[in-house]
């Protein structure tokens, strides 16, 4: 993958959190973050919550996830990865992937779990940018609780 070069990824910033809160409202089966919550993501994890930002056109895609430490290595969840459709045609996803390559590496990242309805058209592009972070294809965890969601499964992915 290449990077554009109309498209540079950042830390989340607290002037962001409106383009977050607009764009996660427009996708399918996504919560809208309240504003505590991002602030406290930005706080705490500021290091896994990225913006892509558009030379020309500003905010277009972001990335929400947090970075914990467990007794089997350090793991990546994923909460949630969106773009406008201005940022999918001009590679913002490619970008924010790129950054949390590094990332997962810079961090020595273990696994990276996220959730997905299964063959949605959300998991099958996730399944193919996996390979952008080791190259190998996200197995299926475990069904997640009703009472969380009826039809979504956790998915994680090994990184080596």
């Amino acid at each position: 993958m290449r990077a554009s070069k109309w498209i540079r990824v950042r830390p989340l910033e607290v002037s962001d959190f409106k383009f977050v809160r607009r764009l996660a409202s427009k996708q399918p089966n996504f919560t809208i973050p309240p504003r505590y919550v991002l602030w406290l993501l930005k706080q705490t994890n500021a290091r896994s919550c990225l913006v892509a930002e558009h030379a020309k056109n500003g905010p277009v895609a972001y990335l929400l996830s947090l970075l914990v430490s467990t007794p089997r290595g350090k793991a990546l969840y994923i909460w949630q990865l969106a773009a406008s459709k201005t940022g999918f045609h001009a590679g913002a996803i490619h970008a924010l992937l790129l950054a949390l390559r590094a990332l997962v590496r810079r961090e020595r990242v273990r696994r990276v779990f996220f959730t997905a309805i299964p063959e949605s058209p959300e998991l099958r592009a996730f399944r193919r940018y996996a390979y952008v972070l080791s190259g190998a294809v996200p197995r299926s965890q475990q069904l997640l609780p009703t009472s969380v969601s009826r039809n979504e499964r956790e998915f994680v992915i090994a990184v080596k």
